[in-house]
């Protein structure tokens, strides 16, 4: 292991640790390796490559990972499952005192489209049922959208940029969108979505980086470059809550569904 590997060696293993914590994990079996790591004294990682040295022969038994394997290997901590997992037990923010549960997303990795709305908001006291992503009727609402325009939610990965469930009364600011926005381009360098489908001037302006509104983003194609470079097309409508409140909107909202349909059959 270089020297510069060590700070995201240690946050994988705090994240890791957190996880088995979450569920219920509070002991681990003491192996010879394990005993000679906590044997092994801070001077012996402070000081060069000799104590790096003395530590790997230590920690690491058997022979050295095979090259070509491990270029093959898909970086686990992009995978959905794994995002999954960090989700649930994320105290980046103090969005997570009010939090009813956590809303990683709903879809399978590699989907064609990927939707992401603002937040999940119950009014208080309500029980959310499992699956839900943008609410009851908002994603009744959306199933219908995407099923009038011959997309199945197969092919469909639905999130948000908020990952908390939280209650109606509590109101997400800036500072909760950027803890939370790693996780989202995370979620999206996974899946690799032919199109993003950007559903809320909340979550346009977290993947768009933009100030303009809602309003004047809609009705064209934007780009969203990935953290691996990929350039996948960005296309910003209405989000369903707001149409469930101004039902007079729908009407743009189908155009720009089309508009999306079209796109998407460009990619067959």
């Amino acid at each position: 292991m270089r020297m510069n590997d060590l700070p995201e060696f240690v946050k994988n293993i705090r994240s890791l640790l957190c996880y088995h914590r979450g569920i219920g994990i509070d002991s681990y079996p003491l192996k010879t390796e394990i005993s000679l790591f906590l044997e092994i004294k801070p001077d012996q990682v402070n000081h060069g490559t000799a104590g790096m040295g003395k530590v790997s022969a230590a920690v690491i038994p058997g022979k050295d990972p095979d090259p070509e394997q491990e270029a093959n290997r898909p970086a686990a901590l992009n995978s959905l499952v794994e995002l999954k997992n960090e989700i649930a037990i994320c105290r980046s923010c103090d969005l997570c005192r009010d939090r009813i549960r956590s809303v990683p997303g709903q879809g399978t990795e590699k989907s064609r489209l990927m939707v992401v709305g603002d937040w999940l908001a119950a009014v208080d006291g309500d029980h959310l049922e499992a699956g839900l992503v943008f609410g009851v009727e908002q994603d009744r609402m959306l199933s219908r959208m995407f099923s009038a325009i011959n997309v199945s939610f197969e092919d469909v990965y639905v999130t948000n940029v908020i990952k908390c469930a939280i209650p109606e009364s509590c109101h997400p600011l800036a500072t909760h969108v950027r803890c939370c926005l790693p996780f989202l381009r995370r979620q999206i360098d996974a899946v690799q979505p032919d199109i993003l489908c950007i559903m809320g001037g909340v979550a346009a302006k977290a993947i768009l980086d933009q100030t303009r509104s809602l309003s004047q983003l809609r009705g064209k194609f934007h780009e969203y470059r990935t953290e691996r470079g990929l350039a996948v097309p960005v296309l910003v409508t209405y989000h369903p809550s707001f149409l469930l409140e101004n039902p007079e909107m729908k009407k743009a909202t189908w155009e720009d569904l089309q508009f999306l349909a079209k796109r998407l059959l460009g990619f067959q």
